[in-house]
Order: C-alpha cells, then structure tokens, then sequence
C-alpha cells in the first residue's frame, strides 16, 4: 500500500464535495427549468423556422 500524501487527500476531498455540489446546483437547475416551463408552457413556444 502506498504512502498517500496529506495535500493529496485534501485534493481528493475536496473534488468530491465540487463534484457534490455541481450535482446539487444541476438537479436545482432542472428543477427550477421544469417548474418555470410548465408555469410558463401558455407562452413558451420554441423558436420556428417558418415566419
């Protein structure tokens, strides 16, 4: 077993606790997208191509 170093760990913790909170913002943001969208669905149309 190799020797882990301290800075090493703390790099380790710290890209889980980043890749935690990436997760949390991106669920928050669908959420948050679904919601609106479905709230807003009367005057949401997506963009056509036809004029």
């Amino acid at each position: 077993m190799k020797n882990v170093s301290l800075v090493e760990i703390l790099l380790r913790n710290i890209a889980k606790v980043a890749a935690g909170s990436g997760i949390a913002a991106l669920l928050l943001w669908l959420t948050y997208v679904m919601l609106d969208v479905q709230h807003m669905q009367s005057s949401f149309t997506l963009p056509q191509s036809s004029y």
